[in-house]
């Protein structure tokens, strides 16, 4: 699995009183906080042995990217304080993974093809109260200004759950391939792969466009691991295809990036579009429901919990720290579900229409990187921010990512307590 440094800073943090940690202003403070680490073994518990030792070296007070994940942490540990309401009673932290500590994996929710639809990075209770759980999904930035961190980053196909997609499903299948292999074929055209370093290109070019995309068959001398669509070098470049010098002009990375940059009349984007407007109104809801956790209360009451509870809140730390000394350890935002939930129920009362995904025209026009904007809207509000999105390989899937609208976020702060702040 793979570790987030800040997760345990802040577990860390939470052994610490808030009075504590409202002290800590510098950078020898930080990594005194490291170097004690978990001080108590009872206040921070593990799925297993590997995963506390997976967190346990992230505890590193000569790297500066760790002792800024310690600051976050402190500013988020203040937060999640308020959020239970103890400033200073002990709190006991059960880090999250693919395996949960024992005394919390019945909160674990498998649901809307997630395995992980309780998306806790952390969860929290009390010390002297052993019924009431809280589940932290941690994000952090470095100011309050910056831009909030995405609330999902999932393959684009995650939201089309349900068999009533199906089509849709094997449609963007079919124009990934297509839009890809046309790709390589023009890669060929211009010289950037040379023609006889494809095995029978004439023959596949006509019928077999799923080898040119998924390249099974490649000399892995000359690609390596790489498809031919992946490949970041060229042919004539010092280390061929294998070159890692992907802001050559002549690479096939960058190629392959300045036709996704360009969004006028591109097949492919076309089609994600076109597969986003065919979802209609239940692709929304889906979205709603996997970025917001809009069912997860209802799926733990269906669960056999006892008197156990749980409530569940975004925490983002919001903290920077440098070597040179400057910390800046801010108010961290707290949005629990239930506020989120509050604000849906205000949607449906004051909105009219059924929920539906829209191109952001605007912001796609002026990003020239490999995505396109949308938005989540009801009635002329804007409830969420999305994009779609390739990250570093073409082979897969794209990326969905999304976050919280500024409507929405001031409907949540002016209509329901405990908004964005």
């Amino acid at each position: 699995m793979a570790y987030e440094a800040s997760e345990i800073m802040t577990a860390t943090a939470l052994q610490y009183k808030s009075s504590e940690l409202q002290k800590i202003k510098d950078y020898t403070q930080l990594q005194d906080l490291m170097k004690a680490g978990i001080t108590d073994s009872d206040a921070v518990q593990f799925g297993n042995r590997a995963i506390e030792q997976g967190f346990l070296k992230l505890m590193d007070p000569d790297n500066p990217s760790k002792v800024a994940d310690m600051a976050v942490g402190v500013s988020a540990a203040i937060s999640i304080r308020k959020y239970m309401n103890t400033a200073s009673e002990k709190v006991i932290t059960y880090m999250t993974g693919n395996v949960w500590p024992k005394e919390v994996e019945d909160f674990q929710v498998s649901a809307y093809g997630f395995t992980d639809y309780n998306s806790s990075d952390i969860v929290v209770r009390k010390f002297r109260d052993k019924n009431m759980f809280y589940g932290i999904s941690l994000k952090k930035k470095k100011t309050v200004k910056a831009a909030d961190p995405t609330l999902i980053n999932k393959a684009f196909s995650s939201a089309f759950d349900g068999e009533e997609f199906d089509d849709l499903k094997e449609e963007l299948v079919q124009t990934r391939i297509e839009y890809f292999a046309d790709l390589v074929i023009e890669a060929v055209e211009k010289e950037i792969i040379l023609k006889k370093d494809i095995k029978n290109f004439d023959s596949l070019k006509t019928s077999n466009k799923k080898e040119l995309f998924e390249a099974k068959q490649k000399d892995k001398n000359q690609f390596g691991s790489k498809s031919y669509i992946d490949t970041k070098g060229y042919a004539r470049a010092n280390d061929g295809y294998l070159s890692s010098n992907t802001k050559d002009p002549n690479s096939m990375r960058y190629f392959v990036n300045s036709k996704l940059a360009d969004k006028t009349n591109n097949t492919l984007w076309d089609a994600f579009e076109n597969i986003m407007d065919k979802g209609g109104s239940k692709l929304a809801e889906n979205l709603i429901n996997i970025i917001l956790k809009q069912n997860l209360f209802e799926e733990l009451e269906a669960k056999e919990l006892g008197d156990r509870k749980f409530d569940f809140a975004l925490v983002t730390g919001i903290a920077s720290a440098s070597p040179s000394g400057i910390v800046n350890i801010q108010s961290g935002k707290v949005i629990s579900l239930k506020t989120t939930l509050c604000g849906l129920s205000r949607i449906d009362n004051q909105y009219k229409g059924d929920y539906k995904v829209v191109q952001d025209i605007e912001a796609t026009k002026k990003s020239s990187a490999a995505k396109i904007f949308f938005k989540l809207v009801k009635g002329g509000l804007n409830l969420l921010d999305l994009e779609v999105r390739y990250k570093g390989s073409f082979s897969p899937q794209p990326q969905f990512q999304g976050g919280l609208n500024k409507d929405f976020k001031r409907l949540l702060d002016k209509e329901c307590s405990g908004g964005p702040g």
